[in-house]
């Protein structure tokens, strides 16, 4: 009798040990992510407030990010997405 009732808390119950491991594990990843999440939210936090304080940090992202120039200055785009042309096509 007592093997039985260990055999139901232990493996076969809904409240049982194997199903409180699980969820801690659970609990402890969920965890980890929402540290991961605050992080991320710190960072962007500060970037923002970057963002409204300097003006030349926005000029920086839309020349970085888009291509963005002043009337005066010219931009190189350098890029290593080029796929070579082989010589069976250069031969046509």
């Amino acid at each position: 009798m007592i093997i039985i009732g260990v055999l139901i808390t232990v493996v076969i119950d809904e409240n049982s040990v194997m199903q409180r491991l699980k969820l801690e594990m659970q609990i402890r990843d969920l965890k980890e992510q929402i540290a991961d999440y605050n992080g991320q939210y710190e960072r962007d936090q500060a970037k923002l407030k970057d963002l409204r304080r300097n003006p030349h940090a926005i000029t920086k992202i839309a020349r970085e990010r888009y291509f963005m120039k002043a009337d005066d200055e010219d931009i190189f785009v350098l890029s290593d997405d080029i796929t070579p042309v082989s010589t069976n096509e250069t031969a046509k």
